[in-house]
This record gives structure tokens, C-alpha cells and sequence, in this order.
């Protein structure tokens, strides 16, 4: 009987990604989330992230001809509604609470929250955005470098 208990709770917990967590548990991860203003972040991250991605700076913007310039901002308002409407707080929210629960027990998200109202937590949350930024930038800068050896690697390795 033993062995069949413990195989049954075995197949229960292999047959979801995450065990579901309690109510506390999610409060707790909630509350880590708002403290650490992870909503304002992700949207400010998705947008830097999605110019860094077209691998378009600003430079070559202000390069294009004036109509040129309105098309292509133009555009990206349209492809930055559509991105922000798929990865909206709403949509994302779930898997991110799913995720932080199943990374930090309730004690730890509390103790974190706590870390984070802090006066040094809370500058840290109120300079994340802008550094995450400046990161994307940085990588962006680093990828344009590094496009070039990237081709030139694919290009050797298909010839042979």
C-alpha cells in the first residue's frame, strides 16, 4: 500500500511543470513582484529589447530620408502594440508568479519583499528599468561587432 501511495504521489507531481502553490504562497510571490515593480520593468525591458532586436539604432533612423523615418516609427508603434498586447502583464502575470513560486519558497519571496521595501531595495527597483536599458543597448552595440564574425563563421563553415 505504501508503494502505491508514494508511486501515485510521484505521477502527480511529474504531471504538472510546477507544484501549485498555496494561496499564501502566492500572495507572497504577488506582493515580491509588485515591490520589485516588475510590471513597469518588464514593459520598459520588452520595448529597449525589441529595438535592440531589429539591430536599428538610432543613428540609422535619423539617417533615413524624413518620410522614411515617420514609416518606419510608424511601424514600429504598430509592431510595439502588438508585442505589449501578446506579453501584457495580464497574459504574462500567471507564468511569472508560476516561475518565481517555483524558485523561491513563501518565506524566501517574504524575505526578499522585505530586502526590497528596504531603502537600498527600493533604489534598486526605482533604477532597474533604466539599467535595463542601457543593458539592452550595451548588448545591442556588442552584437553589432560581433555580426560580422558571426557571418563570416557561417558563411566559412558552408563552404566546406
Amino acid at each position: 500500500m505504501k508503494k502505491l501511495l508514494v508511486l501515485s504521489f510521484l505521477v502527480a507531481s511529474l504531471s504538472s511543470s510546477y507544484a501549485e502553490l498555496t494561496a499564501s504562497h502566492t500572495a507572497a510571490v504577488e506582493k515580491l513582484l509588485t515591490v520589485m515593480e516588475t510590471e513597469k520593468v518588464l514593459a520598459k525591458s520588452l520595448a529597449s529589447g525589441l529595438k535592440a532586436g531589429l539591430g536599428v539604432s538610432e543613428d540609422q533612423i535619423k539617417a533615413l530620408p524624413k518620410e522614411q523615418q515617420d514609416k518606419f516609427n510608424g511601424a514600429m508603434e504598430k509592431v510595439m502594440a502588438a508585442v505589449m498586447a501578446e506579453m501584457s502583464w495580464e497574459k504574462l502575470k500567471p507564468g511569472l508568479v508560476e516561475a518565481y513560486g517555483k524558485n523561491f519558497t513563501e518565506k524566501e519571496a517574504l524575505e526578499v519583499t522585505a530586502m526590497m521595501e528596504s531603502p537600498a531595495g527600493k533604489l534598486y527597483v526605482s533604477k532597474q528599468a533604466a539599467m535595463a536599458a542601457d543593458v539592452a543597448k550595451i548588448t545591442q552595440e556588442r552584437m553589432k561587432e560581433l555580426t560580422p564574425k558571426i557571418m563570416q563563421i557561417m558563411q566559412s563553415e558552408m563552404q566546406k
